[in-house]
């Protein structure tokens, strides 16, 4: 019997001319949102089933790094009928620029999602500028 995905469901995996992986098993190149406040910039990412002991988060050469893991290991006593969610590993990469005040960013997991804040440095916060009367 042939499995065949619905056109719906589409598992993105790294294309090899978009970085080097190295490891074993299937890469995934998860989904990302990225939004602006005044003060931040928040980065959310789609990882379910990676616990926070098996994300890694670096910042190499002006650029934040993110790796994750869901084992197959964990799914060793079970028999998977059906999966849409990824068992691999995750990795993603943005650039970041001198607007980010890099020793503040700050990283939380919940239900699935790595929220990342990357806090904008002091210089490209909006500010007012006082008139002055003469």
């Amino acid at each position: 019997m042939e499995t065949k995905e619905h056109p719906a469901i589409e598992k993105k995996k790294i294309a090899p001319d978009r970085c080097i992986v190295t490891g074993k098993g299937d890469w995934y190149f998860p989904l990302a949102d990225i939004y602006e406040t005044p003060d931040n910039f928040t980065i959310l990412i789609d990882m379910p089933g990676v616990s926070t002991e098996n994300i890694a988060i670096d910042i190499r050469n002006n650029e934040l790094v993110i790796n994750g893991e869901v084992s197959l290991e964990a799914y060793i006593d079970e028999k998977i009928i059906h999966n849409e969610y990824n068992i691999g590993h995750y990795h993603r990469h943005f650039a970041i620029s001198d607007a980010i005040n890099r020793d503040k960013i700050e990283a939380k997991m919940s239900d699935g999602v790595l929220s990342l804040v990357l806090p904008k440095a002091e210089h490209v916060k909006p500010r007012k500028i006082e008139v002055k009367a003469e």
